[in-house]
């Protein structure tokens, strides 16, 4: 099950894991001023649901289970029409709008696809092949 746990603020709390170790958990902090968490590590879910300021500093936001998760990338891929072994091709003007179509299309991380090589090497990934783009 992953987790995602918002807060209004930017915090890093400190809680205590089932064993009885301490944990501490930095919110990655947004543009609007607050933060966000999220983990599928059921230990640090149990510190967090039971730390004395959860509810009030901060709460669960959502839950999905990884087969949800698996569902919605796959519906992605049928979206995109992406066959096994068939090479589709895409034409796009600049690598911003290759990094955007991966990004939008396949929910690959933005921040995964910083560079040329990068953009290509997950487009190869995904059987897509761009046009425009000089490697």
């Amino acid at each position: 099950m992953i987790k995602e746990y918002r807060s209004r603020t930017a915090i890093s709390v400190s809680g205590v894991l089932p064993s009885g170790k301490g944990v501490h958990v930095s919110f990655a902090a947004q543009s609007d001023g607050s933060s966000v968490y999220t983990t599928d590590n059921p230990d640090v879910q149990y510190a967090l649901e039971h730390h004395y300021k959860y509810g009030k500093l901060f709460k669960l936001a959502s839950a999905n289970s990884a087969a949800d998760i698996e569902a919605k990338n796959e519906a992605g891929k049928a979206a995109a029409n992406v066959k096994k072994d068939e090479i589709r091709k895409v034409s796009v003007s600049d690598l911003g709008s290759a990094k955007d179509f991966l990004a939008d299309t396949f929910g690959i991380s933005r921040t995964s696809l910083r560079s040329a090589k990068s953009i290509i090497e997950a487009a190869k990934a995904n059987n897509i092949e761009f046009e425009g783009l000089e490697e």
